[in-house]
């Protein structure tokens, strides 16, 4: 019995680790949709904060990072910079130069199971609003 219970306890560890994954993409990407209908609806500006994505309804509710089980780490518009070779903005890690909310990314700093977007650290799996208006601005947190 307890032979089946070592078999069976890191194989059960792991599919929950994906489940959680699986969630961190999927609520990433409900405030990237926020974000974007913010955009349609008001010109391509960035929404000031979360607050404003939920009293405007296009977030449902504030949802959690399913690693930390804390709030998601809110990534601002920065600066205008160059962009990468894949057309999205280059990351800036300050608190200065706050022009709006363009993403969410996980605090966790834990290694993935998984790459996303060629990336292995839940801490840089980051969820961008890909709009025009991202096109040259450096991303804040």
């Amino acid at each position: 019995m307890s032979l089946m219970l070592s078999v069976a306890l890191p194989v059960w560890h792991t599919v929950a680790r994906r489940e959680r994954e699986e969630e961190l993409i999927f609520r990433g990407n409900q405030y990237v949709r926020a974000i974007e209908l913010f955009q349609r609806k008001y010109a391509g500006t960035f929404p000031p904060n979360v607050d404003a994505l939920l009293q405007g309804r296009f977030l449902r509710r504030r949802y959690l990072d399913p690693i930390t089980n804390d709030e998601f780490q809110v990534l601002y518009a920065g600066i205008p910079t160059a962009t990468t070779r894949r057309g999205t903005p280059a990351v800036e890690v300050s608190t200065n130069g706050r022009r709006g909310i363009l993403g969410v990314a996980s605090r966790s700093r834990d290694t993935s199971l998984r790459l996303y977007r060629g990336r292995n650290r839940y801490s840089e799996w980051l969820f961008v609003a890909e709009t025009q208006q991202t096109e040259g601005h450096s991303v804040t947190r």
